[in-house]
């Protein structure tokens, strides 16, 4: 499953006036919590108290209470089933959760009495989650349908291009989220993955210094940032003298000493360099990953070569089944490195390649040193 990389769409609905205050997400989510039950003990009708406690489970989602959230929520159901709001924020609970398929239940429940842009954005979110690209642009179409001036609709769109090959096409959305919300960070970080997929390395690092210059994005998210600087780096490394990349990792270590990217870098130009050694240390806390943050493909490429090397060969078959796992497109680059040491696939998809590539490493050993 992919890491968290979006805020989920959250409209707020039409308010029947009893439960005016408790809808104020600029309040101490406590403070709502109260407002809204007294919203709820004042209610006179049906859907007074079923926004009154939609509105309560949604602060308590925000505080984590999911227990206390989902409960809430089933009892704004029980007053308001047909409100599609409530079905959207019991998706987001679920997601929340760490249960992408019960949030799309959820979003497909809300779609079934609503005809949502945000129950559509959410769940372009979720088949995205879920890889399937297809999914993913049809719902981001439908959310774009109803209101094209959804800067997250635009956003999630922009990224099921990616996955569907068309990057060029992405990038359009993107900023045209950015154009909307011109703060709007994951569509930053999202073009520069646009930009990484098209090889336009040294544009992607000026996007990057644009995203990152101060008052563009105002109170940016730490993690966010720094994947922008990881991002930054991987593309500077493609063209930069290899003093810059590792000044440069260097840098993004002492600003957030467990990024993943800037080990990757710097073992790779060590490992380009011939410092095996150094390499293995620099990049074994990359291997042991003890916070258990995502992994991309160049970091299990990375520890494969090295293991190769260090005649580590099962460590570097599982890593670059690893890297093939992640971005299947790589399959291509090991082929042609594949033919030129001798042991050509039958096919340039990834099982055929690692064929080839197994016969390589029990023939060959460390002298098989295939690149991506």
């Amino acid at each position: 499953m992919r890491s968290l990389l979006f805020v989920l769409a959250t409209l707020i609905p039409a308010l029947p006036a009893l439960a005016q205050g408790c809808e104020d997400r600029s309040q101490d989510h406590e403070a709502r919590i109260a407002a809204c039950d007294q919203a709820f003990a004042m209610a006179t009708d049906a859907e007074a108290a079923a926004i009154a406690l939609a509105f309560k489970g949604e602060a308590l989602r925000l505080l984590t209470r999911f227990d206390e959230a989902e409960a809430v929520l089933k009892d704004a159901l029980g007053f308001m089933p047909e409100n599609g709001w409530i079905w959207i924020e019991l998706g987001n609970l679920a997601y929340d959760r760490g249960d992408p398929a019960d949030a799309l239940a959820h979003y497909s429940a809300a779609l079934a009495v609503e005809d949502s842009a945000d129950a559509w954005a959410n769940r372009a979110e979720v088949w995205w989650q879920f890889r399937s690209g297809e999914r993913c642009n049809a719902d981001a179409d439908e959310a774009l349908r109803i209101d094209a001036d959804f800067a997250y609709a635009n956003e999630i769109k922009g990224r099921c291009l990616i996955d569907l090959g068309r990057a060029e096409e992405a990038l359009e959305y993107f900023d045209r989220a950015i154009a909307l919300y011109p703060g709007y960070q994951n569509a930053w970080r999202n073009k520069l993955a646009a930009l990484a997929a098209l090889g336009r390395h040294e544009e992607l690092v000026a996007v990057a210094d644009e995203a990152l210059r101060p008052g563009v994005v105002s109170d940016p998210l730490p993690e966010i940032e720094e994947d922008i600087l990881a991002r930054r780096l991987l593309a500077l490394a493609q063209y930069a003298p290899a003093a810059t990349v590792t000044a440069e990792a260097d840098a993004l270590l002492a600003r957030y000493p467990n990024s993943l990217a800037a080990l990757n870098v710097k073992g790779r130009a060590l490992l380009d360099e011939g410092r095996l050694e150094e390499a293995d240390q620099t990049t074994r806390a990359l291997r042991q990953n003890a916070e258990g943050r995502p992994m991309e493909a160049p970091y299990h490429d990375t520890l494969a070569q090295i293991d190769v090397a260090l005649g580590r060969l099962e460590d570097a078959w599982t890593n670059y089944s690893a890297a093939l796992d992640l971005d299947p497109s790589l399959s291509r680059a090991y082929a042609r490195s594949l033919s030129g040491l001798g042991f050509l696939p039958l096919s340039n998809s990834p099982s055929g390649v690692l064929t080839a590539l197994r016969r390589c490493l029990d023939v060959k050993k460390s002298a098989c040193r295939v690149t991506g």
